[in-house]
């Protein structure tokens, strides 16, 4: 760090939504010149503690001083001319417009009574180029990848006074690398470092292990809306930060190979969901899902597999590989697709989601972008969790049955711990984002699913409650449940997976079983020009 002082102290902060208590008394500071993480389970008050800083949430009691300034609650003007930017989860964007038009919507530039989209397009490469000199601002921003996007984002809070000086002096980044490749993380925490070096301060939010040891000086611990400790990352292990978030330590395996091919962490991850004696699932009978030729134009070649009753079948792959799009092909939302999917010899394709969900079908879809694609953020937790089944649960002539749809969201919303203060008055958007995904995995991982797709299902969730969510997905395929599984953490991947396809460019390009079951194996096959098979 290259001061001694603080310039940003939150002091006492605490905050409260209805009867959730997300903040109790926190005090923590911040200096110029480091990458300083938040870190926590879902729901301890990591982004809440973020979006204070920022003035998105007014504190019911604390301050906020940014250079012995005390900031005034709530107001989100104040904050931004004080120099605090934040950079949200899920990107506040809009991909049809140009990279340009984006950066610029908060002060568009005219010439007399048109938009002069000289001046912009200056402005925004001014902007971004300083992080990414190969980004056209006149191109729609929906074109560039979820890494670029992001940068992009990242690109609007470096605003700068006439003389050149930066205006923005503290950046809160919340889960910045969750919808990102390892070589996209991997750019944007270089880019925080480099904030960091410029003086700004950089507030980095994320459940990602690698990424505090990687890229951050200090990390505060929060649990259950109150401090726990804040700690120097070149002085503390994983084991001691692990127990700081959840109270307790998880036990990982010592340092043996066992006879294994897999990664120390994967063994370790397989001890603590309890697949490390796992007896793989049988072939003998029919396939709960079987896909034959599942062709779409530009994002799927001739994909064939078949799926079995108990089975986790794991979709490894590079970003953009196809992994999405399958899953997407399967559930009716790709009306391009052409081929087969059956599920217990139906055929389903083509016949819209609403045939997939019902019918006796049973078929449920976990997407990977739980904002735009999985919740509806206007309605309450309890219709929210049972809009798949509201239909078959209602009475004569259609008429809810409110007694049995609470019954239903009591029984999940306990199953999956989901913190919320109220069933039907909470809606998504007060929740954490770990708890929004399950939530969403909550709707969907029930005894009428028969086939269930999980895309990227731990995404935003910490590594306390992960483990929690993997005995989830490991007891309803022991029970019988079907299981589709895209995952771009490597372990996770491995340690739940009964057998590997591995896509590329649209195509499955090989299966993995046992012990060719590696990092190594899928990544070889991933970037594979011919699909094809190791063995």
């Amino acid at each position: 760090m290259s001061d001694t002082k603080p310039n940003l102290i939150a002091t006492g902060i605490s905050k409260r939504f209805g009867n959730t208590q997300a903040l109790k008394d926190v005090t923590v500071s911040f200096f110029p010149g480091e990458v300083h993480a938040l870190m926590g389970e879902n729901g301890a008050g990591k982004s809440t503690l973020g979006k204070v800083l920022a003035g998105l949430h007014a504190q019911n009691t604390g301050t906020v001083t940014l250079n012995s300034r005390k900031l005034i609650p709530g107001s989100l003007d104040d904050a931004f001319h004080a120099g605090i930017r934040i950079v949200h989860q899920e990107l506040a964007q809009c991909p049809n417009l140009s990279v340009a038009e984006n950066l610029c919507l908060h002060d568009i530039p005219t010439k007399g009574l048109t938009v002069d989209f000289a001046e912009m397009e200056r402005r925004a490469a001014a902007l971004v180029h300083q992080l990414d000199p190969d980004i056209d601002v006149t191109k729609p921003l929906g074109l560039l990848s979820p890494g670029r996007r992001q940068i992009c984002q990242i690109a609007a809070s470096l605003d700068k006074n006439p003389d050149g000086s930066m205006i923005a002096k503290i950046i809160v980044l919340d889960e910045p690398t969750s919808s990102l490749s390892i070589s996209e993380a991997s750019i944007l925490m270089d880019i925080a470092r480099d904030l960091a070096s410029k003086g700004l301060t950089i507030i980095y939010v994320s459940h990602r292990m690698s990424e505090i040891f990687t890229c951050c000086d200090r990390v505060t611990i929060l649990r259950d809306g109150k401090f726990v400790a804040t700690n120097i990352v070149s002085e503390i292990d994983e084991p001691t930060l692990v127990e700081q978030m959840i109270g307790r330590r998880i036990e990982a395996l010592q340092n043996k190979s066992n006879g294994s091919n897999q990664s120390i962490e994967t063994q370790a991850l397989k001890a603590q969901i309890g697949t490390d004696h796992h007896t793989p699932v049988s072939h003998s009978g029919n396939p709960r899902l079987v896909i034959k030729k599942l062709y779409s134009p530009g994002k799927l070649d001739n994909c064939s597999l078949n799926l079995y009753p108990g089975e986790v079948l794991g979709i490894g792959g590079l970003v953009g590989a196809g992994r999405s799009e399958l899953f997407d092909a399967i559930f009716n939302i790709d009306t391009r697709a052409k081929g087969s999917v059956k599920i217990d010899g139906d055929e389903i394709l083509g016949k819209g989601i609403r045939a997939a969900i019902d019918a006796g079908v049973g078929l449920g879809y976990v997407p990977e972008d739980r904002r735009i694609q999985g919740l509806f953020f206007n309605l309450g937790i309890d219709e929210n969790i049972i809009a798949p089944i509201m239909n078959r649960m209602a009475g004569p002539l259609g008429i809810r049955n409110r007694a049995a749809e609470l019954e239903t969201v009591r029984k999940r919303i306990g199953r999956f711990q989901i913190k919320t203060a109220s069933l039907s008055q909470t809606t998504p958007g007060e929740l954490s984002g770990g708890n929004q995904q399950k939530l969403l995995i909550a709707r969907w991982m029930t005894q009428d699913t028969k086939v269930l797709l999980l895309d990227e299902p731990t995404r935003g969730i910490d590594v306390g409650t992960k483990a929690e969510i993997y005995k989830l997905i490991r007891q309803a395929a022991d029970d019988g449940l079907a299981i589709l599984l895209v995952s771009s953490e490597m372990p996770e991947l491995l340690a739940l997976s009964d057998r590997i396809l591995v896509m590329g460019d649209g195509q499955i390009k090989g299966e993995l079983t046992e012990n060719q079951m590696t990092q190594t194996n899928i990544l070889t096959l991933a970037t594979k020009e011919k699909a094809h098979a190791l063995v």
